[in-house]
């Protein structure tokens, strides 16, 4: 232990040392070294981290990765990562010069002889402020600001106050990360020169704290957020490794051995990257397994990547000829993945289905069109008890072979009902969904509904309300009886049975169920009590709901009614609980948010499992044919009833899509800052099925029947049938694009024009 003399003298020097350094750094004759030793601090941090997540990613993607060769594959991708790492470190070197020698000229002007700490404060504070009035006016700098004030405005208690004051906001946002990053500078640099004890604490906290912003960035919704969480956990990572990295080697890092040791060790290197840089140009298109992970599952990867895309955008409309971005030709912007097809121009414009042409458009229709069936003359008017439920995914229902016995009241309607065992959705989130499977179509075509069409031709028709202000703009036609008191789906099962019980008989009804128990957030119930994972509470309310139906059931039994009421159970998406790294919905086109329970009991027929591939668009063309009703030919979605009946048919292919966007429900649609992303989806009856993210301009395939998990990518394996599926999803798509009318209520992700009133679980 050094006595206190001897302390002092140490402290003495250490400060010493480093006004040296200091003074050494910001001299003209080390401008270069000093900015050189940046860029290798870029350069380590982004190896660093590109280690991790190397390492991580071969845990995590066990099951995806089909050889050890495609594992090495994915590691010389990352090449990309040092690279941009030694760019923005090079970036960094010259900022912090010039912030710098601006501060110097300004505390030189605020104070005649040497600054005190007073006019250093004050000049840190004037170069932070010009620094973030001229990053805020790059849009990427920019866009990441609003989107981090979009999350915070919808806090309750931050709305008003940042709706107001937006712009200023984005320039002391930015200004505070730039304050923030000089005095992590500060720090590190004094770190570098204190006791081994002090900066053995800073290296652990440092890590700790990089730990924790990599997981955040590769286990919280990776999906979403990527232009506010995710954009500022890949930054705040990359800035704390270069702080480590700078910690750990506290000289130079150009200092290190003998310069012809660094000019062959520098040639070795820069040989490898350059060589891996070439292999990641050359193939990365080719394998769509690796293409589709690294966009969808790695954090630091697709940052680089997504950099260099946006470098390599010649034409700047969003997308890029170069690492597989999609774009057809760099040199015109009406040529891209995200533009839209324009009929008999002979031009290709997203680059999936080839030009479009006013046939092309006709042909997919009358593929629907041909398939319409005539209602039966004189059909019997069946009652119509139609059960919307939401975010109710089919695998958890032990209807459908779930392990738990989580709906023994729907096992009993199944087992005297048509189930069937590959239902979908067209669209994982309830305000896309909706208007489809209202109108039968697959974009909202604005033509009448089934619950309208069931009121004109004399059904009592009466909705049970929650969530009511969503479900009005689409299910129009039907009376809204005043919500239950306590506004639970128990209370709608009460209420549905009083009416029931009371109105009169000499017309049919059609009763219109909706329940949001089994969407998040999800409320333990003490008779249905599986555990406290989210996923046992997702199944407590299954089990919960799957209850009160068995209330309604029970009374359809004694009333004497299971006899003359059609029963239709549904679901508009699916629920993600943990698979990809997903808790929610609205975010993917895989199993977990697209396959759906569908059950139709319609009395007289067979009971019957149906393993065709269905959508619920199909819904209101079945329920109408069962009543004896047409339904209108603009309809995409067909009459299920010859599967129900055990007649031959063939069903057309399954379509579905899917829009991303973080929106905020303060602001107009031309103020957000983040582009709408969309992903589409095609499943053949041969069990196929094709997933396209026209944002990263990838492919998936896969078969059902054999990988329901949708694990084993086959789109390079089995090229004649991705071709042929990647043909037909791209005419859909150009079809949707074309034939969606401009005021789609689809635009309406968020909350709608009409508001949206949390209601009672």
């Amino acid at each position: 232990m050094r006595a206190p003399t001897d302390q002092h003298s140490f402290d003495l020097q250490q400060a010493s040392e480093f006004k040296t350094k200091k003074e050494s750094l910001e001299s003209p004759g080390t401008l270069w070294g000093s900015i050189r030793d940046y860029a290798l601090l870029g350069l380590g941090a982004a190896l660093l981290l590109a280690g991790v997540e190397f390492v991580d990613l071969n845990f995590t993607l066990t099951p995806i990765f089909r050889s050890f060769s495609e594992r090495l594959l994915l590691g010389s991708y990352f090449c990309l990562n040092l690279i941009g790492g030694l760019v923005l470190g090079l970036c960094l070197g010259i900022f912090v010069h010039t912030f710098l020698v601006l501060k110097t000229i300004i505390e030189r002007g605020l104070s005649r002889s040497t600054p005190g700490l007073g006019h250093k404060s004050i000049a840190v504070v004037i170069v932070s402020a010009l620094a973030a009035f001229i990053l805020n006016q790059q849009p990427q700098i920019r866009g990441h600001a609003f989107e981090i004030i979009r999350e915070a405005e919808k806090l309750e208690s931050l709305t008003n106050t940042l709706l107001n004051h937006e712009r200023s906001v984005s320039y002391l946002l930015v200004m505070g990360v730039v304050i923030g990053c000089s005095l992590l500078w500060i720090a590190t640099r004094r770190m570098s020169f204190v006791g081994a004890a002090k900066r053995g604490i800073w290296i652990l906290i440092l890590t700790l704290v990089i730990a924790v912003a990599y997981y955040i960035d590769s286990r919280f919704e990776t999906p979403l957020y990527a232009a506010s969480v995710h954009r500022s956990m890949f930054l705040a990572a990359t800035a704390l490794s270069m702080s480590l990295i700078a910690t750990v080697f506290r000289t130079k890092l150009a200092n290190h051995g003998s310069r012809n040791s660094q000019m062959t060790v520098g040639a070795i290197i820069s040989a490898l990257i350059i060589a891996a840089v070439v292999n990641t140009f050359v193939n990365f298109d080719k394998n769509q397994n690796l293409k589709t992970q690294l966009f969808s599952r790695t954090t630091q990867a697709k940052q680089y990547f997504k950099l260099t895309q946006w470098a390599l955008d010649l034409d700047r409309d969003g997308y890029s000829a170069f690492l597989g971005g999609g774009d057809s030709d760099d040199t015109r912007s009406d040529i891209n993945p995200g533009h839209p097809e324009i009929i008999d121009d002979s031009i290709d414009n997203n680059g999936i289905g080839g030009a479009l042409t006013a046939q092309g458009v006709e042909d997919w229709k009358l593929e629907h069109d041909s398939l319409h069936v005539e209602p039966p003359v004189n059909g019997r008017r069946f009652n119509v008890i139609y059960i919307f439920i939401d975010a109710l995914r089919a695998d958890h229902l032990s209807a459908y072979g779930y392990g738990r016995k989580t709906s023994p009241n729907l096992d009993k309607l199944a087992a005297r009902s048509a189930l069937f065992e590959n239902a979908y959705t067209p669209a994982p989130n309830t305000f896309e969904a909706l208007p489809k499977f209202t109108q039968g179509t697959y974009w909202d075509a604005h033509i009448e509904t089934w619950p309208e069409i069931m009121s004109r031709n004399g059904y009592n028709a009466i909705m049970f309300p929650r969530r009511i202000s969503t479900l009005r703009r689409h299910v129009r036609g039907m009376k809204v009886l005043a919500p239950s008191r306590d506004g639970t789906f128990e209370g709608s099962i009460d209420s549905a049975i009083e009416t029931l019980s009371s109105i009169s008989t000499d017309r049919p009804f059609c009763a219109y169920l909706y329940s949001t128990d089994t969407h998040r957030p999800y409320r333990p119930h003490a008779e249905f009590h599986y555990g406290s994972s989210l996923t046992d509470l997702y199944d407590g309310e299954i089990a919960y709901l799957d209850f009160q139906l068995g209330r309604l059931f029970d009374w359809m039994e004694t009333a004497g009614r299971m006899s003359d009421t059609v029963i239709v159970i549904m679901a508009d998406h699916g629920e993600s609980l943990g698979e990809r790294g997903v808790f929610k919905h609205s975010t993917l086109l895989y199993n977990e948010q697209t396959h759906v329970p569908m059950i139709i009991h319609v009395p007289g027929l067979e009971a019957r499992s149906i393993k065709d591939y269905v959508s619920t668009i199909d819904l209101g063309p079945t329920m109408l044919h069962a009543v004896g009703l047409d339904y209108p030919r603009e309809c995409a979605g067909v009459s299920l009833l010859p599967l129900m009946q055990g007649r031959p048919f063939a069903h057309p292919p399954v379509y579905g899509e899917q829009t991303t966007q973080e929106l905020s429900p303060f602001v107009r649609r031309e103020q957000y800052v983040s582009p709408e992303q969309k992903k589409y989806m095609i499943i053949t009856q041969d069990g196929f099925k094709l997933i396209y993210n026209r944002d990263s301009y990838t492919f998936e395939l896969f078969d059902l029947k054999s990988d329901p998990h949708e694990i084993r990518n086959l789109y390079d394996l089995q090229p004649q049938q991705a071709a042929e599926m990647k043909s037909r999803l791209g005419r859909f798509i150009d079809v949707v694009t074309v034939s969606r009318p401009w005021d789609a209520d689809e635009s309406q992700y968020f909350f709608g024009p009409t508001g949206e009133v949390r209601e009672a679980k």
